[in-house]
């Protein structure tokens, strides 16, 4: 696929007086420059800081098409459509990182066993698993083998009930556990770490875990390392503590860790959105000085973390780039290639 010039349908001036007009309204493409800590809070064109399409450009997007030359033009409301997002070409961090497995599991320093202190038999029991249970609450009655005396057993902290050892009629010896309660509004995240790794690792590196689709990329540190090795495994653990309040994060979920192990700043960085794969070949597109449209600029690619990546060459610094929605002009132009023969 050849690498054609997409543009917007009005002149050059129209679309830069269109910026203009955005960024007066407060509301511009999210065009600024890139921070070393990358927070870009970017977020797509908002339809209340856009032109009234009926008025001026009416609803049939009537500008859209393909040009003689091969160009793909794209009305300004495909523009807000397609969430295109710009920003300025400049310097951010590239993080090192390794990537590791893990288990997210119970906090058992906020973990407590429930068990009496006389041997007896159970006569009543209250709660009972998954129970969420609070200080003084009572658990079960039981009564002493020897006096026939009944005595509760009642909660020593907040939790949920998260182990169940007890039944009706049943004699229990003193120190058996007969509940465990757990308090899940913090969990630990006990990661694996690989042998060859093990010197790379030390307490207070940030980590970003994931427990895959549907939750949210939470961080945290690593606030404890194992002195031993699995012998089964052959691998050390790495424990870092999460807050769960709203529960979010049971045990047993398998999660997918990535420490960081240290930061490098590049003159030009870029978020991984911004790339696009054409022919093999990477791509950035970019919003030239001078001329109509977006053009795709092969860039070549140097380091990348799991969110950004340097770029060596193709893009400069203070160039504006199209930092999201670069797949749907990517996908305007395969339309053009494969001569689908109509307006969009």
């Amino acid at each position: 696929m050849k690498l054609s010039m997409l543009s917007i349908t009005s002149q050059r001036a129209t679309m830069l007086g269109l910026i203009v007009a955005l960024t007066l309204s407060g509301s511009v493409r999210n065009i600024h420059a890139q921070s070393d800590d990358h927070d870009h809070n970017d977020r797509p064109l908002d339809h209340d800081d856009q032109y009234d399409h009926e008025s001026e450009e009416g609803d049939d997007h009537s500008g859209e098409g393909h040009g003689d030359d091969g160009s793909s033009r794209l009305s300004p409301q495909d523009v807000v459509d397609f969430g295109i997002q710009l920003q300025v070409a400049g310097p951010g961090v590239i993080r090192e990182e390794l990537r590791l497995p893990g288990e997210i599991r119970v906090n058992e320093n906020t973990t407590a066993h429930v068990g009496p202190r006389f041997a007896g038999v159970v006569t009543a029991i209250q709660r009972r698993l998954g129970d969420q249970v609070h200080p003084g609450e009572l658990l079960a009655t039981m009564e002493t083998n020897d006096t026939l005396r009944p005595f509760d057993l009642k909660a020593p902290t907040d939790g949920t009930i998260v182990e169940f050892h007890i039944t009706l009629g049943e004699s229990i010896d003193a120190g058996e556990y007969a509940f465990v309660l757990a308090d899940t509004s913090t969990v630990w995240a006990d990661l694996n770490v690989y042998q060859r790794d093990l010197r790379r690792i030390r307490n207070g590196q940030r980590v970003a875990i994931s427990a895959g689709h549907g939750f949210d990329l939470v961080t945290g540190e690593i606030a404890y390392v194992g002195p031993v090795v699995n012998e089964l495994t052959r691998t050390g653990l790495a424990r870092v503590v999460l807050d769960n309040p709203d529960g979010v994060f049971r045990p047993g979920l398998f999660v997918v860790a990535d420490v960081v192990l240290g930061e490098n700043a590049f003159p030009v960085v870029v978020p991984l959105s911004a790339l696009q794969t054409v022919n093999g070949e990477e791509i950035v597109y970019v919003e030239p000085a001078e001329g109509e449209g977006f053009v795709p600029r092969i860039v070549t690619i140097g380091h990348r973390d799991s969110h950004h990546a340097e770029i060596r060459y193709g893009l400069e610094a203070g160039e504006f780039y199209v930092s999201a929605g670069g797949f749907f002009l990517k996908a305007d132009a395969q339309k053009e290639d494969f001569g689908d023969g109509h307006d969009h």
